[in-house]
């Protein structure tokens, strides 16, 4: 598992430095070794998570919102996991918990509105991508989208100068391989960090792997569909935050990792405006207050 994700020492190193830093609540623990555990049942892993009442909302909001358009209101973390599913609601609890954690490392050089944005929009078309694909437990599909990137988050809190050089030669060299500037500034890239913190939290392989690798997903070989999905969900974000989509799109996605994704081109335009459509509400749930610093 660790020499399939070929992440360097230097990298693991660093993890240890801020283990404390970016730790899970204990909650998210709890509640993976209850999914785990087959004697577990619904009614102890909702009481498990009903003991952390801004957890719970946040879970509740999540369910109960157009993204998952359940006609009926759901009111408590047992109902939610029953609608949802044990897993996809583990997924969100990740996801959930993973913002709350990197919302309180805002690094003083980097737009962290921009950050989330980014993040947020590859998530959700991440789990769009999923679900076009039939993926089981697309949910997981959002949970890598979201933190493909959390690895920059570290290299700009806890190596403020180096991360100041990356910063200023990618502004001054619009397109630079920016995997390879930071492998020869740092020795390791964010995918490399995100991938060995996701480790720490003991996330499943194909998370861990799909972060690793969604810059190269050819390389993703044990879950090259997964790493396939984020690679592609992230140069979509791109491609929508600057403007140029088309060109955007045909220059930087890996022809094989479209091609995996079997996704016909007449598609994307209608996966581009669900997405659009379910940003905002995500943003919001996520990050209360975000969308209107925007």
């Amino acid at each position: 598992m660790l020499g399939s994700l070929n992440i360097k020492s230097s990298a693991h190193i660093l993890v240890r430095e801020v283990e404390k830093l970016v730790s899970l609540p204990e909650v998210c623990f709890l509640i993976n070794d209850l999914v785990n555990d087959p004697c577990c049942n619904v009614d102890e892993i909702g009481h498990v998570i009903s003991q952390d009442p801004d957890l719970t909302v946040r879970l509740l909001k999540l369910v109960n919102s157009s993204i998952y358009g359940f006609p009926t209101k759901i009111d408590t973390v047992s109902r939610a996991i029953l609608v949802v599913g044990l897993k996809e609601l583990q997924h969100v609890v990740w996801a959930s918990s993973a913002v709350e954690t990197f919302s309180k490392l805002p690094p003083a050089q980097v737009n962290m509105a921009g950050f989330w944005r980014h993040s947020i929009f590859s998530a959700v078309v991440a789990r769009i991508l999923a679900k076009e694909r039939n993926v089981l437990h697309p949910e997981r599909l959002f949970v890598a989208g979201l933190l493909h990137d959390i690895g920059r988050l570290l290299i700009y809190t806890e190596k403020p100068d180096e991360a100041k050089r990356i910063l200023d030669f990618e502004e001054q060299n619009p397109g630079v391989d920016i995997v390879g500037l930071e492998c020869e500034i740092l020795g390791f890239d964010h995918a490399e960090l995100a991938a060995a913190l996701m480790l720490k939290w003991d996330l499943p392989p194909g998370l861990c792997e799909s972060v690793r690798y969604h810059h190269e997903p050819a390389r993703a070989e044990n879950h090259l569909l997964d790493a396939s999905i984020v690679h592609v969900a992230n140069i979509i974000a791109h491609a929508l935050e600057s403007g140029e989509e088309e060109n955007v799109l045909k220059q930087r996605i890996s022809p094989a990792a479209w091609e995996l994704l079997e996704i016909p081109e007449d598609k994307i335009k209608r996966i581009l405006h669900d997405a659009v459509m379910q940003f905002l509400e995500t943003l919001e749930l996520l990050l209360p207050g975000a969308s209107q610093k925007m």
